[in-house]
């Protein structure tokens, strides 16, 4: 009989089961990806851990688990997992806060080059039998002399600094409230408001958690500010954004383009889905993170998190400091 049971929201790696299997845990992967199917399996399987990506991890889930010691995140954003509640339950939350680090800072610089390009704009136009779109195309520009301006600057923000600016030779300012400038150094000039950066920036870029202080804190009033041909790039969260504010912006010419990973809803919600047909929009599903070696090690780091708490040993990476 294994020692323990993990639970998978999803199954993004098979390093983190053989990791499991090695130490005699039990593996179950969740089929439907709905809360209501999330409890059922829940409440047959008694698992001691839960794995989890972006899937929501609700206070019922974690009531239904009456071994449960260990939540792991394989990333490191921690809003889909209600924190309050695990710390309220003792349970143990790990993540991988550095794991898909590198691999979103690149998707911010393929977002910024796809914008820059207009890259959604010519691809339908040439998709639709207009090779000569380059004849009429206006405001593509190159990085090298432009400046990208950083909302928040941690660690992805950093990684993403460094390859913009040594690069691509490009200018980069910055706003974080709790950083100061010997702690970046030369990677970023940093501002003293927020609305600095918003309007002198040729693309702005947002690293902040979701929090109660940031959640929708970001819509018209910012896009107002930014010089008319610039980007909008959001690698981090949807839910920083007032969405319906932003596509109006898009729609009306506040705001020029923007690059999109992550939504208010995801699935993208229907009322959302107009960002479809823009072509001053580019968008991928919330795959910045999602390379080879960022998988790879996100899911070597949580589960061997999740062995270390089931063994009543500490984790290397803890998002939370239950009281045991």
């Amino acid at each position: 009989m294994a020692k323990f049971k993990v639970y998978y929201t999803v199954e993004l790696n098979d390093v983190a089961t053989e990791i499991f299997n090695k130490n005699d845990f039990e593996v179950k992967v969740a089929q439907t990806l709905t809360e209501e199917a999330y409890i059922a399996d829940l409440e047959a399987y008694q698992p001691d851990a839960i794995m989890c990506r972006t899937e929501p991890i609700t206070p019922k889930m974690m009531d239904t688990c009456k071994n449960l010691k260990v939540i792991g995140k394989q990333g490191a954003g921690l809003d889909n997992i209600d924190m309050d509640y695990a710390q309220e339950k003792n349970i143990q939350v790990v993540f991988a806060p550095a794991g898909n680090a590198n691999a979103v800072a690149e998707h911010v610089l393929l977002l910024m080059l796809a914008c820059a390009k207009r890259f959604n704009h010519v691809d339908r136009e040439f998709r639709g039998g207009n090779f000569l779109v380059r004849m009429d195309l206006e405001h593509t520009y190159e990085l090298e002399g432009k400046t990208l301006g950083m909302i928040g600057c941690g660690r992805i923000s950093q990684l993403a600094m460094k390859k913009a600016k040594y690069g691509f030779g490009m200018n980069v300012i910055g706003y974080d409230p709790y950083l100061t400038q010997d702690k970046v150094g030369d990677l970023c000039e940093l501002k003293a408001t927020a609305e600095e950066v918003w309007a002198n920036a040729d693309f702005v870029s947002i690293h902040l958690p979701v929090v109660d202080s940031t959640f929708h804190s970001i819509g018209r009033e910012q896009f107002k500010l930014m010089k008319p041909a610039a980007s909008f790039i959001n690698c981090a969260r949807g839910a920083l954004i007032r969405e319906e504010e932003m596509i109006e912006c898009l729609k009306d010419g506040t705001l020029f383009q923007a690059g999109l990973d992550v939504f208010e809803e995801e699935p993208i919600k229907e009322s959302s889905r107009v960002l479809f047909d823009m072509d001053n929009v580019v968008m991928t599903p919330h795959t910045a993170a999602t390379t080879v070696q960022s998988v790879l090690n996100c899911c070597t780091s949580v589960a061997e998190d999740i062995v270390a708490v089931c063994n009543g040993n500490a984790p290397k990476c803890p998002a939370n400091k239950p009281k045991f």
